[in-house]
């Protein structure tokens, strides 16, 4: 190793005395990472822990695509793919969700959110007691083109929008202005198929299942080498000890000063 020149290695040690202490103020390292021991609880969901994150649980403690919002009705909701859905129930044993979509919460088949549902991502994916419903909107003379007790009105009134429903994954018509696909629960497909209409809002609103996957769960077993850690969330996955980041293995470098003087910087 050559050794460096006396004002090569105090503009060095002044370029690493700079970005320690910019390491240091990292919003991890300087704010309160507290809380994380407390649950999430909203109406009738209870006692959520990691990865989920909300009212007692600041963000901090889980990654951001866990986060839960309980509002004054004491309903909870999560958004995914920037789609607010309702959430009904959490098993964290099969890591499953029901989720239904907060704009058919009126009991009515109408949403200005034309959107199909989808989980293909990483995290979140539908589970197999699901069916697929199109949904088709402002139509035009349906006529006899479609059952009777498939067809809904949405829109002002006076001015109603007619609209249809097929269970199952159908592609766009040349009569409906806009389509989309929303799953549903398997367990009301006969049902719905006999009483068509009249029963769509009631099924939307009840929902379907996703099951969830923590991506960064390989990172959080890393964190129990420490005793009393939990797992936390930082831009990237952190581990928390007594309110604060847990320390980490100390690194030495080794710097030659032009007069052959070694020195010594230990780093987390």
């Amino acid at each position: 190793m050559h050794p460096l020149s006396t004002a090569a290695a105090t503009s060095f040690l002044s370029t690493l005395l700079l970005f320690l202490h910019l390491t240091a103020s990292s919003p991890s390292n300087y704010i309160n990472l507290s809380n994380c021991n407390q649950n999430f609880s909203c109406g009738a969901l209870k006692n959520i822990t990691y990865p989920f994150t909300g009212g007692q649980r600041p963000p901090h403690c889980g990654p951001p695509e866990f986060q839960l919002t309980c509002d004054g009705d004491l309903v909870t909701t999560l958004k995914v793919k920037s789609l607010p859905y309702r959430v009904t129930r959490v098993d964290q044993t099969s890591q499953t969700l029901r989720l239904s979509r907060l704009d058919f919460y009126d009991d009515l088949p109408c949403t200005h959110l034309s959107n199909s549902t989808t989980f293909d991502n990483s995290i979140f994916s539908l589970v197999s007691n699901n069916e697929t419903l199109s949904l088709f909107y402002g139509c035009k003379n349906l006529g006899d083109a479609v059952e009777e007790n498939s067809k809904f009105l949405c829109g002002m009134p006076g001015d109603p929008e007619e609209g249809f429903f097929k269970v199952g994954d159908h592609p766009p018509v040349d009569w409906c202005r806009t389509s989309f696909q929303v799953p549903f629960l398997r367990s009301w497909k006969q049902r719905l198929q006999a009483e068509g209409s009249l029963l769509l809002g009631e099924v939307l609103k009840d929902g379907f299942d996703v099951s969830y996957r923590n991506p960064y769960g390989a990172d959080c077993q890393k964190c129990y080498q420490h005793s009393g850690s939990r797992c936390g969330f930082d831009d990237k996955p952190i581990c928390i000890c007594n309110d604060q980041l847990c320390p980490g293995k100390l690194k030495s470098i080794l710097i030659f000063t032009s007069q052959n003087l070694l020195v010594s910087i230990r780093v987390w």
